[in-house]
């Protein structure tokens, strides 16, 4: 891998207009899921669950900002990983990309470079989206801003590098999976679907540590606050568990894309 495939890439990336759509889309789900945090901080849910953190503590400054920040851009980061690996095979363009470069896993490397690079600007707006909406409506609410809060910083922190792992995510389910539209479909279903109802069964079941391993609830360990429902991992191992999934999936990806015929 060099530099001037990493460029390439990122040229790639820039040359479209999906990763505008994509950052939009981020910067406006995570004001949504900031608003709603700052709104319901302190509420009970009912059924009998315990009322999240109420405003002006440090568990719900972190859910306001760093959990709205990952969960509000994690997805798209992803979508993005996906769409850098699938265009190719959609478009036609990965014969003349591995003629040009014919060692394959550098071609791949010089991808999840790009997207992690990608990921962390896509971080970087879903912040200031967070910052934005989550404090205009703790405003509203009368309670104090809490940029100064306990561990907040280290969480945005982690978040951005979790929405920066998700694009590796996206590289990796891209490679294994070239159908653009499959790709996407089956990985926005997995996550949003499968993954919480596996998470639900298995709480029930009493399998809280098989639960708290899953991708989603690994990266939410780096920035949530408390969970009432799930014991999360602790955030450093959280994060190295997220950067297994990455590495397993992209590692996978690279050695099917080496491989595997191109035609």
């Amino acid at each position: 891998m060099t530099l001037a495939l990493v460029r390439s890439e990122l040229h790639k990336i820039f040359s479209t207009r999906l990763w505008w759509g994509l950052l939009l889309g981020a910067v406006v789900y995570t004001g949504l899921s900031a608003v709603a945090a700052a709104a319901t901080a302190g509420m009970e849910p009912g059924a009998g669950q315990a009322a999240s953190p109420p405003l002006g503590t440090a568990a719900a400054y972190r859910g306001v900002y760093a959990s709205s920040m990952f969960g509000g851009a994690y997805i798209f980061a992803m979508i993005l990983g996906i769409t850098g690996m699938t265009g190719e095979y959609r478009y036609q363009t990965i014969t003349p990309t591995f003629l040009v470069t014919p060692r394959r896993s550098r071609v791949v490397a010089a991808k999840m470079v790009a997207n992690l690079l990608v990921g962390l600007g896509y971080a970087a707006a879903a912040l200031l989206s967070a910052l934005a909406f989550g404090a205009l409506t703790i405003t509203i609410r009368g309670e104090a801003l809490g940029l100064g809060a306990d561990r907040l910083w280290s969480s945005v922190a982690l978040a951005a590098l979790a929405i920066a792992l998700w694009t590796l995510l996206g590289i990796g389910i891209g490679t294994l999976i070239r159908n653009q539209v499959a790709a996407i479909l089956i990985a926005v279903f997995v996550t949003f679907l499968v993954e919480p109802l596996a998470t639900y069964f298995l709480s029930a079941a009493d399998l809280d540590a098989v639960v708290k391993w899953l991708p989603t609830n690994a990266s939410a360990a780096l920035t949530s606050p408390a969970s009432t429902i799930l014991d999360y991992l602790d955030w450093w191992v959280g994060g190295i568990v997220l950067l297994g999934y990455a590495a397993l999936l992209a590692g996978l990806g690279m050695l099917l894309s080496v491989r595997r015929d191109i035609t």
